[in-house]
């Protein structure tokens, strides 16, 4: 029996999913058309073979002449090491004997390191049960035998996976599936059973869900946000770049914290972001701006006319920006890049513009709750203090639209305005602190041309 190697997956995020594939082991990637299990497959076998393993693609087609050129022509992204043998779909359906013995004979020709068959389930259609058991218990020994990573591909709705004869052959098995979920097509992959790992890695990739996006780029897994230590929680205090604000909050913001504002639109809640960021920026700290509607460069011009020159610490690589429209958000995904970024460049400020843009992308008010916990919960591990910016709906009694955010939040500040005599007057209130003492009244404030001020009068 060969010694049991561990292998990447070779497809971005599903490393951290899995840990990584068993060799030689054989995986199922079942799903019904359309879900991307033949670009998952191609990406796992092009990076293999950029890192030097030997691959094999296997796929079952009516198209057998030229398959080679048009896979290169649908997929990029498709390595030219990848070894295609195309075979014929109606054959395999017809004459599965043949079939097998065509697969073991480019098997033992090609010795690959990793193999796919694309798909397994029209060999051998027409066979009777009993027949179609002993054939795939035959191939079974012989991809066995080839000491090969091995990877099936089946046409199956999940509750047709169990009642495959396939599915009781595999070391592992992968169901992937895609619904439509807010603005966007949201798609799903569920380990349902990964033989050769840790326990609790097993225990913890099955029993959760995960998005992933397939794309003529490839294919790649988001992973959830976890949260492995707690070094990064401290009680120590750090400026938010608003004087009287600090003092509101009896010495300043708790590093790690996440704040919420919610306001209505010209109550200068990006511009509390922005002095927020600068203060740290200035003391040679490193942040990071989430946009939504507004680009980049649009935020720079307007912060300048504050005198907060973003344009140099984007410059000197200190503060970077995440934008996204908000129809093309991938919760997870945006998840996955804000991750990278934080940890690439050792962020401690963030702030998140526009919140809303990212809620509405969830059509489950219990994922968003989770989703936002674990966003919140990461950062505080990390020791970056964050800021994010929501509406409020002056209409509905002041209503924060980001309810679930409001709950989860460590810090929820609101900031309203109000028209006295034709004369607009500003009101800033701190409704909750966690772990802190704070003012309980609401402080008059005013935007200038440098950026807001609060008045140190108490509105009673």
């Amino acid at each position: 029996m060969s010694e049991v190697q561990n292998l990447s997956c070779c497809i971005d995020g599903l490393d951290e999913i899995l840990g990584g594939f068993r060799k030689p082991s054989t995986i199922l990637i079942a799903g019904t058309a359309g879900v991307g299990k033949t670009t998952m497959s191609l990406q796992m076998l092009s990076n293999a073979a950029k890192n030097g393993e030997k691959t094999l693609y296997i796929p079952l087609t009516t198209e057998t002449a030229g398959k080679a050129e048009r896979l290169h022509s649908i997929y990029p992204f498709l390595d030219e090491n990848v070894q295609i043998y195309p075979i014929s779909r109606p054959a395999a359906e017809k004459d599965p004997l043949s079939t097998l013995i065509d697969i073991g004979n480019v098997i033992a020709s090609e010795n690959p390191d990793r193999l796919v068959i694309d798909p397994i389930t029209p060999i051998g259609f027409g066979f009777v049960e009993q027949e179609r058991r002993r054939f795939f218990y035959t191939l079974d020994s012989m991809l066995k035998e080839s000491n090969a990573f091995v990877m099936l591909t089946g046409e199956l709705l999940e509750d047709q996976i169990h009642g495959n004869v396939a599915s009781h052959l595999t070391d592992g098995i992968i169901y992937l599936s895609k619904e439509n979920s807010g603005y966007h097509t949201a798609h799903k992959l569920k380990v349902l059973k990964m033989l050769g790992i840790e326990p609790e890695s097993r225990a913890m990739c099955t029993a959760r869900e995960y998005s992933y996006d397939v794309s003529s780029e490839g294919f790649a897994a988001y992973p959830r946000l976890i949260v492995e230590n707690t070094d990064g929680i401290t009680e120590t205090r750090i400026k938010s770049g608003i004087e009287n604000f600090d003092l509101m909050l009896h010495g300043g913001m708790l590093a790690g914290n996440s704040m919420l504002i919610a306001g209505e639109p010209g109550t200068g809640k990006s511009i509390f972001g922005w002095q927020f960021l600068v203060e740290g920026l200035k003391n040679g700290e490193k942040g990071i701006i989430v946009t939504y509607n507004e680009l980049p460069q649009q935020i720079i011009l307007e912060a300048a006319k504050l005198g907060c020159d973003l344009q140099q610490y984007v410059d000197s690589g200190s503060l970077k920006f995440i934008h996204s429209n908000p129809e093309d958000i991938h919760p997870d995904e945006h998840a996955t890049r804000l991750k990278e970024l934080v940890e690439s460049m050792e962020a401690t400020r963030l702030v998140v513009d526009g919140l809303i843009n990212l809620e509405i992308t969830f059509p489950d008010v219990i994922k968003l709750r989770g989703y936002l916990q674990r966003l919140t919960s990461y950062l505080k591990a990390r020791g970056v203090t964050s800021v994010i910016t929501t509406e409020l709906n002056a209409e509905e009694n002041d209503r924060i639209m980001s309810k679930d955010a409001s709950f989860i939040m460590d810090t929820l500040v609101t900031v309203r305005q109000v028209v006295y005599s034709n004369e607009v007057k500003r009101y800033i209130r701190i409704l909750k602190c966690k772990g802190s003492k704070h003012a309980l009244n609401m402080r008059e404030y005013t935007i200038t041309d440098t950026g807001i001020d609060i008045n140190c009068d108490v509105i009673r």
